[in-house]
């Protein structure tokens, strides 16, 4: 009896002992397994993250990050929650700091093309704002392309909405600059435009003056009534004339030109006296005048025998 008692308490302590030993080689086992993954995981991670910083070309390193999320360890990969929960904080570092150098480069594009709205008010620099313009134009195309993966499961807060709040500004300074362009354009074309009215108002003046003074290389005098045209002189009243070499008495004279002297004839209502170069006058009867400096009287008389 006691044998068997014996005997029950042997296998009942080695059962017991198997049972322990099994639980604490499964322990051990899952232990092991648990850090051997996690292990792996972790040297994943950082071995994604060293080809993240090594690459230079932006394309490749946003091809790296989608991998990234889409290889992002899981249960379906017969990886064990512990091994999840471990390496979880780790993923997430990581995920953020390559998300951070896509974030970091739209941050710069828009501060490096942000002008403050008092500066804004003074520029008049249309290329400026254009460049601008142009770079935050280019901006929102590569955020709309790598949104998915830079914001992945996070806000995207105000990276789709500043660049177009900066486009619309710029875009109303550079209407208002133009604005002002014309309008001091115009406000010159019509200054040139009356500056060349009064200049040519100017010259149609002197040029008529020149006409009324200068015309034909003709000079007169009234107050001496003597003219010259084209080497030709006049006289008014009892004046000489001279023409073509030739002598003239205006009024009632008329006069030609004989030998070494002149002979002048004067018509009045008694009728025409002549006279030579030497004083001497006759009339149209051949009576001579006489002239007497003592007396106030003059008389015509017959000619003397000479």
């Amino acid at each position: 009896m006691k044998k068997k008692v014996i005997i029950i308490i042997a296998v009942v302590c080695v059962a017991i002992i198997a049972v322990v030993g099994t639980i604490f080689g499964v322990n051990a086992y899952n232990n092991y397994t648990i850090q051997q993954q996690t292990e792996q995981q972790v040297k994943s991670i950082d071995d994604t993250y060293s080809k993240f910083t090594k690459e230079t070309d932006r394309a490749k390193k946003l091809v790296i990050l989608s991998d990234f999320i889409k290889n992002k360890p899981s249960t379906s990969d017969e990886i064990k929650v512990e091994v999840l929960n471990s390496v979880e904080p780790k993923y997430n570092e990581t995920l953020a700091k390559m998300q951070k150098f896509f974030t970091d480069d739209y941050d710069k594009t828009i501060k490096d093309n942000t002008i403050d709205s008092k500066t804004l008010e003074k520029t008049n620099d249309k290329k400026k704002l254009q460049s601008c313009i142009d770079n935050l134009e280019a901006l929102k195309k590569t955020i709309d392309s790598e949104k998915s993966n830079v914001f992945y499961k996070k806000d995207i807060g105000n990276y789709d909405k500043k660049p177009d709040e900066l486009i619309s500004s710029y875009n109303d300074r550079i209407t208002a600059i133009e604005k002002a362009e014309a309008e001091a354009k115009a406000k010159k074309e019509a200054e040139a435009k009356k500056k060349a009215e009064e200049i040519a108002k100017q010259e149609k003046k002197k040029q008529t003056e020149s006409s009324n003074t200068n015309n034909n290389d003709n000079s007169y005098s009234d107050n001496t009534n003597s003219y010259s045209d084209s080497g030709n002189s006049y006289d008014s009243g009892n004046n000489n004339y001279s023409s073509n070499d030739s002598n003239y008495s205006g009024g009632n004279n008329s006069s030609s030109s004989s030998g070494d002297y002149n002979v002048w004839i004067y018509t009045n209502e008694n009728g025409s006296y002549y006279h030579d170069s030497n004083g001497n006058r006759w009339d149209s009867n051949g009576n001579k005048y006489e002239y007497d400096p003592d007396d106030d009287i003059n008389s015509w008389g017959y000619p003397e025998d000479e």
